[in-house]
């Protein structure tokens, strides 16, 4: 396989994983922050808040990584996207939610111009989603969706990350 081929799987794959993983939470946010007591008003300001800080931070994070590279960004844009998707399973209010949104949305905008493979990850998250919330809690789909996107993560740093890098320089050494 090609070095530009291996590129782009790993790319693929960490974006596939993580979309999928959000995919899986995303459609049944409503339900469980109505179970949180939120009403309309307030649902609308967990989708908004997440649109709100990727439409604000995507121009800013895409020319930031034209100038200074690609990895640091999509390693931190995983990475916290990871750790925020940890804390949706103990999340016990409307607020919380809504301000995970908002760093979700904004560890996305570290993640979407660098690499895209959202369109397969955001179909099947949300059919993996409600069925793990048909047979299960929301707890197994918070905690699926972050282990999901522990593996893009992981298959990413795998990669590309610094102990892949470190590795690679003993190799040459």
């Amino acid at each position: 396989m090609s070095a530009d081929l291996k590129i782009f799987v790993t790319l693929f794959l960490a974006v596939f994983v993580t979309t999928m993983g959000a995919g899986l939470v995303a459609p049944l946010l409503p339900v469980y922050a109505h179970d949180l007591g939120a009403g309309a008003f307030q649902i609308g300001l967990i989708f908004a808040a997440f649109s709100l800080t990727r439409s604000l931070f995507v121009p800013y994070f895409g020319k930031l990584s034209d100038r200074k590279g690609r990895k640091p960004f999509l390693t931190s844009g995983l990475l916290t996207y990871f750790l925020l998707s940890l804390i949706y399973a103990a999340t016990k209010t409307v607020t919380t939610l809504i301000l995970l949104r908002l760093a979700q949305g904004f560890a996305s905008a570290m993640i979407l111009p660098v690499a895209q493979a959202h369109s397969v990850g955001m179909l099947l998250g949300p059919l993996i989603g409600g069925l793990l919330l048909d047979i299960s809690s929301f707890r197994l789909v918070f905690i699926t969706g972050a282990a999901i996107m522990c593996i893009g993560t992981s298959v990413y740093l795998l990669r590309y990350g610094e102990p892949a890098q470190k590795i690679a320089s003993y190799r040459r050494s």
